[in-house]
């Protein structure tokens, strides 16, 4: 039972940052009516951007000594009188790199940001009315370009990054076994959960996010009750870029970087699928059992079975609900 509570808590913290990843997904669709094949690798450009900002830019010869790693003398004295592997001294290494960890969030933020808004201004806004196949076919090809693009910027090697949040382990007994997280990934897990709760409430309360519904619902009486569309669009690409800027840090401190990061997108938009491509609710829930059934299977059959997981479930939902768990049926009137 132990075991089974233990590979159940993995699913749910892998289960938020797979909604952390699709809100991206699902923002951009309810605005345009696109899916965006390419968000994993708008995702993988906010990871090497964290890279970027909290690794290469500190150890440079012109940065300060303090933004590599900050020792105040005080620190270095505490950390000499702490055994090793002390939950303090794993709060003290994340004190250290805290000036770099905020660094390069922000540097992701917003190079991530003006990412999405150049490939909306450039690449979609020009085909605004014409079909969403060409624009979905778009997204296909984006692939191609930022893939190669992040070859060519920071080569093919893999690289790693500061955790964003102390990486102390955390141990209790249950059930007679002994459950072991890290700090990390319960605090990455309640990230992506704050974020993706503000990113609804942003969408079902707000001026804009009512503009986004009003444009998904019909982009001509949205245009005919003063909505700016193209801002509309801008405003959700650049939504889903912050998004995948923080979810790319958060998958880079736990997977380390590489251009492959980009792949993950797929398994996400089985779930958002599985989900309802305009459902925020239907893409939580069903991030959250794909996360839990993943652990799951990995526990009972391997990793190599879990990678299908995602797929599978989302084959066994669309043939008893095409539209996903919690997605609008879409009625077409002659």
């Amino acid at each position: 039972m132990g075991q089974f509570v233990q590979f159940a808590i993995n699913g749910l913290m892998a289960g938020a940052i797979y909604a952390l990843i699709a809100v991206g997904i699902v923002s951009v669709y309810k605005a345009t009516k696109v899916v965006n094949f390419a968000h994993g690798y708008l995702i993988m450009f906010g990871a090497y951007f964290y890279f970027t900002f909290a690794v290469i830019v500190p150890g440079q010869p012109w940065a300060p000594a303090w933004l590599a790693s900050w020792q105040p003398g005080w620190m270095v004295e505490m950390r000499g009188e702490l055994p090793m592997f002390s939950p303090v001294a794993a709060v003290l290494d994340w004190v250290a790199n805290l000036p770099r960890i905020v660094l390069g969030l922000l540097g992701a933020l917003i190079c991530n940001a003006i990412l999405g808004r150049i490939i909306e201004r450039v690449l979609m806004r020009p085909l605004m009315g014409q079909s969403i196949f060409a624009m979905i076919m778009v997204t296909v090809g984006l692939i191609s370009i930022l893939s190669g693009a992040a070859q060519l910027i920071w080569t093919a090697d893999a690289a790693s990054v500061p955790y964003i949040a102390p990486n102390m382990p955390i141990r209790f007994e249950l059930f007679g076994t002994m459950i072991f997280l890290f700090g990390t990934d319960l605090v990455n897990m309640f990230v992506a959960l704050l974020l993706f709760g503000g990113i609804v409430a942003f969408v079902k309360f707000t001026k804009g996010g009512i503009a986004i519904r009003a444009t998904a619902e019909d982009q001509s009486t949205a245009y005919s009750m003063g909505i700016s569309v193209p801002k509309v669009f801008s405003r959700a690409w650049v939504l889903a870029s912050t998004t995948g800027a923080i979810a790319g840090a958060i998958l880079a401190t736990r997977n380390g970087i590489s251009p492959s990061l980009g792949l993950f997108g797929f398994s996400v938009l089985a779930i958002v699928l599985m989900g309802g491509l305009d459902s925020y609710v239907g893409v939580l829930i069903a991030a959250m059992v794909v996360g839990v059934l993943e652990a799951m299977t990995q526990w009972k059959m391997g990793g190599g079975w879990a990678e299908i997981v995602p797929y599978v479930t989302v084959l066994v939902v669309l043939v008893w609900r095409p539209h996903g768990l919690m997605g609008q049926k879409e009625v077409e009137r002659i």
